[in-house]
């Protein structure tokens, strides 16, 4: 018997692209799976499971034998309704368990914040990405670490800011929009030097969207893809799943393994996910069955 193709051609949807990391091509062969470690006494899911330095370890410890490619470190929780962070505070954070994490298991770092102080930290420390979810738009300094590191970067889309973004999100047309706005955010980082292949997009899924925003910038992923960046997709264990009819008690587990794994066939390159070794297992199915 013939075995189908699961890839983006027999799905019609975009190329997944590799993402330059470092000295590193990823997600040639498969996504890569970014595992999120929240040093947060707050954040929506796991907030203080991981805000201690040995507990923070262990857990990057736990992700990386479970088949995660890069860890994101986040010192200021972005869920709806979050309330700032001091530049001090989450400094303290991340800046000391980054420096660890690449010491003592050089996988590449991702710093997940909005603010250039504390990316700088990171980056000295060793991290090699920046994941700001306000794209560089609520500190500018952000764009002299780009011509100062050249890092590799993701560029979210957000409307409004996490305090707020949830009240009454609104647009004229949601994929146009978040497509104008990313494309604006590459042309930025090219214009000083940053290289292509190293710029990744994030549509922002549940970051000032309501339901019919994520739905449809879910499922349209591939038009997204003419700005020739790898796509990174965050849904892991995000409330608008417990929106969706049938889900309103869910934990979020299974939904969030079944929205990773639809966003590998439809072109993501980066899953970046709370749950490591259910959304690697799903992966390792669907190349096993395509092989």
């Amino acid at each position: 018997m013939q075995k189908p193709k699961l890839n983006h051609q027999s799905l019609n949807c975009c190329p997944r692209l590799p993402w330059k990391v470092g000295n590193f091509s990823l997600g040639e062969d498969s996504p890569i799976i970014m595992g999120v470690l929240n040093v947060t006494p707050d954040s929506f899911f796991d907030g203080g499971q991981y805000n201690s330095n040995s507990l923070a370890l262990k857990r990057v410890e736990e992700m990386l034998v479970q088949g995660a490619d890069i860890i994101d470190v986040g010192g200021e929780s972005t869920k709806p309704g979050a309330l700032k962070v001091n530049e001090a505070e989450e400094l303290k954070r991340t800046e000391k368990v980054v420096k660890q994490i690449v010491k003592q298991f050089g996988v590449p770092v991702s710093i997940d914040t909005s603010k250039s102080t504390v990316a700088k930290a990171a980056l000295d420390a060793g991290a090699l990405i920046v994941n700001d979810v306000s794209a560089f738009d609520m500190d500018q300094k952000m764009w002299s670490l780009v011509r100062e590191y050249s890092p590799s970067v993701v560029f979210n889309h957000m409307q409004g800011l996490p305090a707020t973004m949830q009240e009454n999100p609104t647009y004229g047309n949601v994929l146009q929009e978040v497509k104008s706005y990313l494309s604006v955010k590459v042309k930025q980082a090219l214009d000083l030097g940053l290289d292509l292949d190293k710029i990744c997009i994030d549509p922002g899924i549940g970051f000032g969207k309501a339901h019919v925003h994520n739905q449809e910038l879910i499922w349209k992923m591939s038009k997204l893809s003419s700005l020739n960046c790898p796509i990174l997709m965050g849904m892991s264990r995000k409330s608008f799943i417990n929106r969706i009819p049938g889900l309103s008690t869910s934990d979020g587990l299974i939904p969030s393994i079944a929205a990773a794994t639809l966003s590998s066939l439809l072109g993501a390159t980066v899953l970046r996910v709370h749950d490591v070794k259910e959304t690697r297992e799903s992966i390792d199915l669907l190349r096993g069955l395509a092989q």
